[in-house]
């Protein structure tokens, strides 16, 4: 059995502004193998972070072919790749935007857990959330607060840990801590190492 999590093959997105088409990825094609960690990089505005937004389909590619498992999700519908969306994740570069503020953390880090029905009992969901708020470095009683309250490497380790919350085979890291003080940055680096060795995770890391 192949141990290739994700095959990019020719990938080419273009975006189009008002009916004029500007070309962002060119030809790109890379591998990524299991356990693996490949880093994706260079200077600001070239296309990672596209890359990444193409790879979870946030972004809809305009010609190549995305392999993931050994599955064609190059232009799945939302549906067809809903059950997919369990084993690739994404951690945004600025943690406070990628978090609603209108979610406490335990209902953030949960909302992945009920939609793919991880647990069968709500007990059981809030014990999973406080597992990963400790493993990441945070504790119980924080997960009823709201991102604002928190800096921005915890709100970070938050999404570290909404993003683990699904046991995903890959974690696309766009920038994870270009957003952070520099005195916490390598603090993310190594809590996502660990996670990496704890859960067996596959990342693609850009950077500049």
């Amino acid at each position: 059995m192949s141990d290739t999590v994700l095959e990019v093959k020719n990938l080419v997105t273009t975006f189009r502004i008002n009916k004029k088409e500007y070309p962002v990825i060119r030809d790109i094609s890379f591998e990524i193998h299991e356990n693996e960690t490949l880093c994706m990089v260079g200077e600001s505005g070239c296309g990672k972070s596209t890359v990444g937004k193409c790879l979870v389909r946030l972004y809809e590619p305009t010609d190549g072919q995305i392999v993931f498992q050994g599955t064609d999700i190059t232009h799945l519908s939302t549906r067809q790749i809903r059950p997919l969306r369990r084993n690739i994740q994404m951690i945004f570069q600025d943690p406070y935007s990628s978090l609603d503020p209108r979610m406490n953390v335990k209902a953030q880090i949960s909302e992945g857990m009920k939609i793919q029905h991880l647990y069968k009992t709500k007990a059981e969901r809030e014990e999973a959330v406080i597992k990963l708020l400790r493993e990441v470095g945070l504790s119980e009683e924080q997960m009823l607060r709201y991102p604002h309250e928190f800096s921005g490497g915890q709100r970070q380790r938050i999404a570290i840990a909404r993003a683990i919350a699904l046991r995903p085979a890959l974690i696309v890291c766009d920038e994870p801590v270009s957003a952070l003080d520099v005195s916490v940055q390598a603090q993310v680096v190594n809590l996502l190492q660990k996670m990496k060795a704890e859960y067996h995770i596959t990342y693609l890391f850009i950077s500049h």
